[in-house]
């Protein structure tokens, strides 16, 4: 399996020490990502009938202080309604693959230029069963220049910039428990609540880049209400 034809969308090159040299190091050492440990096609395996390919961008600054872009979905939305996740959707005819995808959609989101993104690699597949699609995490790197702001108010409240120290920090952690009985990693940041699929996706990057510390995993939170979706507060 090859790079692909997005290998060289940016022009700058990860700077081979710290957090995020060692993300780049971690993604492309995957088995999962591809033969080459370079990129995966966001294929794993067979993706059963109904079930609809969707691909996320996950944005870190290649600065000083590394940060990660994240959305605050539209409150009126059908799935995942007023949660925080990463830009992205779901594929169309029109994109060549998954990385495309996670591409196209965050410019439409939030302006992001395709051609300031470094796409460094692909996290495996996930099935995120209540939209019904199988998610792929499009891991890239930019230059945290270019201002970006919400495109498509229909379907982004807000865009925020989170620095990954933030998101380390152990006071930000806790496992949230839904009204379900599930319970899964959260990140209690000043004005964003941040739990399930996007959550689970920045607890393996933190992990991954070795930015995450020791926390209290007995910290148990309750989801705030607007942030549970329509499913359970329409």
């Amino acid at each position: 399996m090859t790079a692909g034809p997005h290998e060289g969308i940016g022009t700058h090159e990860v700077r081979p020490g710290g957090h995020l040299g060692r993300l780049e190091r971690a993604v492309r050492a995957d088995p999962r990502t591809g033969r080459d440990g370079r990129f995966g096609n966001g294929s794993d395996g067979v993706i059963p009938d109904g079930i609809r390919r969707s691909g996320v961008l996950a944005l870190i600054s290649d600065t000083d202080s590394p940060d990660i872009v994240l959305t605050r979905r539209n409150a009126h939305l059908r799935h995942h309604a007023g949660q925080v996740s990463l830009p992205g959707g779901r594929a169309e005819p029109q994109d060549a693959d998954i990385v495309a995808t996670a591409l196209r959609e965050a410019h439409e989101e939030v302006g992001l230029p395709p051609a300031v993104v470094r796409v460094i690699g692909t996290l495996p597949a996930t099935l995120v069963a209540v939209s019904s699609s199988s998610v792929t995490t499009v891991v890239a790197s930019w230059d945290g220049v270019t201002p970006l702001g919400v495109v498509d108010p229909g379907e982004v409240a807000g865009v925020r910039r989170v620095a990954m120290s933030d998101l380390a920090d152990p006071a930000n952690r806790a496992q949230a428990r839904h009204p379900s009985g599930f319970r899964g990693p959260a990140f209690l940041l000043e004005d964003l609540f941040v739990w399930g699929f996007t959550a689970q996706l920045l607890s393996e990057i933190l992990d991954r880049g070795g930015w995450s510390q020791p926390w209290d995993r007995r910290r148990v939170v309750e989801i705030p209400t607007d942030y549970l979706g329509r499913t359970l507060t329409s």
